[in-house]
């Protein structure tokens, strides 16, 4: 060891930033991270049906189901819920009464099954924190729902994720794709009115699955600026402890993608966690007078906070991808006009178009290009001999000189029109 890292070292133990960063994480624990369970879909899935079922102990009745679905229909234009001809219509679900209604946990291996027979409502939720869709798993299910419950008006099949993840392309025209952020926000809505009377048992259980939540999106502001900062303090010394961590104790892809981004003169580096890296393009920079000329962006957006063009690498145990979407953004209107950009050239868009046709409101995935896939990660997990870095590099590189090129001449075109 160095005389220089060593002295990083030693600065990082007594560095009061270094102190505190605990204390921020420690404002993460929760009951679930505390049982250990806040990864496993089984207690999110008994969870959110302790939550659905109006007969339950939290003593809010209906008000959960009925919000679940109310906030679907807000976020989404008002459109009917469902991609099958057994939608469910806002006018529809105003006068359903779910005083029947019954829940059903891991029927025929189903996560939730939510049934109302008086109404003819069947939803099934097939849920995922971390894993993915089995294979032939969602048709199965679908399949099992059409023929048991064939007399039942609204079928309803929602595949629910903690991020926004690609199923099998002929499901993709029955399930209603939806994220825990929906989840997320419901529950925030929720401890937020006033008009309802939540019991303080009822309260803490929101409260802490709320925490759990927030901490699983990395979403805690306060600890990825410290940790950013202290960082860019003491890198030499982070890199010397990553170098000899034992690699069982990574729960990502090991990448290289934070530095080069930060060498790559055509992007600067925008709002990262473990689990994402981003960037933003200069040529939004470049051309921000026009984006707001043409009603793309607010008049009063300068980009350093903007979720809109959303150019993120999604780091995962065993693979990276790189995925362009249409972020959060308080216009709907820029939000509708840049989707319908994209659609208009969903050959370099190759993932703008859904089954249902419709903006999703939260994140709308446009591109994605496999940066490193499970297949590759694993054949460098057997090889001493495969540089991993290296072809993470070869695809950033082909990213920035092929596919963001073709990005930036599609936007810039519709500028000058």
């Amino acid at each position: 060891m160095t005389t220089e890292i060593e002295t990083q070292l030693k600065k990082l133990i007594l560095d009061d930033d270094f102190t505190s960063i605990q204390g921020l994480v420690n404002e993460e624990i929760n009951l679930m991270s505390i049982l250990r369970v806040a990864h496993k879909e089984l207690q999110h899935s008994n969870l959110l049906a302790w939550l659905f079922d109006p007969n339950e102990t939290h003593r809010l009745g209906d008000f959960f189901i009925k919000e679940f679905i109310k906030l679907y229909y807000k976020e989404n234009e008002y459109q009917d819920l469902g991609n099958t001809e057994a939608k469910l219509s806002v006018f529809d679900f105003v006068n359903l009464d779910f005083s029947d209604l019954e829940i059903k946990r891991e029927h025929k291996n189903i996560d939730i099954l939510i049934l109302s027979k008086s109404n003819g409502l069947c939803i099934m939720i097939e849920n995922k924190v971390y894993a993915k869709e089995g294979k032939g798993q969602l048709t199965k299910y679908r399949n099992y729902v059409e023929n048991e419950y064939t007399d039942f008006k609204h079928k309803i099949y929602i595949y629910l994720s903690l991020f926004e993840q690609d199923i099998s392309e002929v499901e993709t025209d029955f399930y209603v794709q939806l994220t825990y952020q929906h989840i997320k926000k419901l529950i925030v809505q929720i401890l937020d009115n006033q008009s309802i009377s939540i019991a303080n048992n009822t309260r803490f259980v929101l409260e802490q699955y709320l925490q759990t939540l927030k901490a699983l999106m990395n979403e805690n502001e306060k600890i990825e600026k410290t940790a950013k900062e202290l960082y860019k303090r003491y890198k030499s010394a982070f890199d010397l402890v990553f170098k000899y961590a034992e690699p069982s104790q990574s729960t990502i892809v090991p990448h290289n993608l934070v530095e080069l981004i930060e060498k790559e003169s055509t992007i600067r580096p925008f709002s990262t966690s473990k689990t994402y890296v981003r960037f933003q393009p200069e040529f939004l920079y470049q051309n921000i007078e026009k984006l707001k000329e043409k009603g793309f962006i607010t008049k009063e957006d300068d980009l350093t906070n903007n979720w809109l063009f959303l150019f993120e690498f999604h780091i995962t145990r065993n693979y990276i991808y790189f995925d362009l979407k249409i972020g959060e953004y308080l216009n709907s209107d820029c939000r509708q006009k840049v989707y319908e950009l994209f659609s208009k050239n969903n050959k370099v868009f190759n993932k703008v178009i859904k089954a249902n046709g419709l903006l999703r409101p939260s994140w709308h995935q446009a591109f994605q290009k496999k940066i490193i896939t499970s297949s590759e990660y694993n054949k460098f997990l057997e090889s001493e001999d495969e540089n991993l870095n290296d072809k993470i590099e070869k695809k950033f590189r082909e990213l920035i000189d092929n596919d963001l090129p073709k990005i930036q001449q599609i936007l810039e075109t519709e500028l000058n029109k």
